[in-house]
C-alpha cells in the first residue's frame, strides 16, 4: 500500500513538471527571397462552388428576357391638302411628320405541356391620334418536322386616350393567328382573325412574309376583310438592321 502511494505521487510530480517543446516535428519557417515581389492578388475561385441554389427550379434564365424600344417616324411625301403657297414664301410650312413611340418586352411563358412558351408585352404612344395602346401576346411554337414549324398566337390589347386628349374614347381588340414557318426559304404564311370594340364580327386575314438576303430585307403581302365586307390588299417591303456594340466601342 505504501509503495502504490509513492508511485502515484511520483507520476503526479512528473505531470506537473514543465515540458520542453518538441521542435523535431516542427517545420522550418518559410523564407521568401529578398528580391521576389509579394503577391497580394486574390486567388481565383471555382465558379461551380459559388453557384447559388434557388428554391424555384423552374425560374427562367435572365437570357430568356429581352426588351426593345423605338420610334416609328413617318413623314408624308407631299404636303397636306391645306397647304397654301403663301406659307412656303413666308417660311411657315407646317410640319406634317409624326411619330409613334413603342416598347416591347419578351419573356418566357408557362412551363407546361399545353402552355404558352413566349409572352410579349407591348405599349405604344401615338401623340397624333392622342391615344396609347397596351397589349400582350401569348405564343407557342411546335415543330412539325425539320423544315416546317407551327406557331399559335393569341393577343389582346386595350386602347386609352392620353391625359390631355380632347376625346375620351376607350377601346379593346383581340386577335388569333396560326402561322406556318418554312425554315429553308425563310417564308411564313399566317391565317388569322381580329375583332375590336368597333366591329360586330371577326375579320379574317391572310398574310405571307418572305425574307431576302438572310433577313435584313423582307416583303409582306396581306389580304384582310374589312368591317363593311370589302377586301383590303397591301404589299409592304421592309428593312431591319441590328448592330452589336462591343466593349471597345462602349469604352
Amino acid at each position: 500500500m505504501h509503495r502504490r502511494r509513492i508511485l502515484y505521487l511520483w507520476a503526479l510530480a512528473l505531470a506537473l513538471l514543465p515540458q520542453e517543446p518538441d521542435t523535431a516535428n516542427e517545420s522550418a519557417p518559410v523564407e521568401l527571397p529578398a528580391d521576389a515581389p509579394l503577391d497580394l492578388s486574390t486567388p481565383e475561385l471555382d465558379p461551380g462552388k459559388l453557384t447559388p441554389t434557388t428554391p424555384f427550379a423552374e425560374k427562367p434564365a435572365a437570357s430568356d428576357w429581352a426588351g426593345k424600344v423605338g420610334v416609328d417616324y413617318s413623314k408624308p411625301a407631299i404636303p397636306a391638302v391645306t397647304f397654301q403657297p403663301e406659307q412656303l414664301l413666308a417660311g411657315a410650312v407646317p410640319d406634317q411628320s409624326n411619330g409613334v413611340a413603342w416598347a416591347t418586352i419578351t419573356a418566357p411563358g408557362l412551363e407546361s405541356p399545353l402552355g404558352w412558351d413566349k409572352t410579349s408585352i407591348e405599349t405604344r404612344v401615338d401623340p397624333a391620334q392622342e391615344q396609347s395602346k397596351l397589349g400582350t401576346t401569348l405564343s407557342r411554337s411546335v415543330p412539325i418536322d425539320d423544315t416546317v414549324s407551327l406557331t399559335l398566337q393569341n393577343g389582346v390589347s386595350i386602347i386609352r386616350p392620353l391625359p390631355n386628349a380632347s376625346g375620351q374614347v376607350h377601346g379593346w381588340a383581340t386577335s388569333q393567328a396560326l402561322r406556318f414557318n418554312i425554315l429553308p426559304t425563310d417564308t411564313s404564311v399566317s391565317f388569322g382573325a381580329d375583332i375590336s370594340s368597333s366591329d360586330d364580327k371577326w375579320l379574317r386575314t391572310l398574310s405571307a412574309e418572305q425574307k431576302l438576303f438572310g433577313g435584313p430585307f423582307s416583303v409582306t403581302g396581306s389580304v384582310s376583310e374589312t368591317g363593311t365586307g370589302d377586301v383590303s390588299k397591301s404589299l409592304k417591303a421592309g428593312f431591319k438592321q441590328r448592330k452589336k456594340i462591343s466593349r471597345e466601342e462602349r469604352a
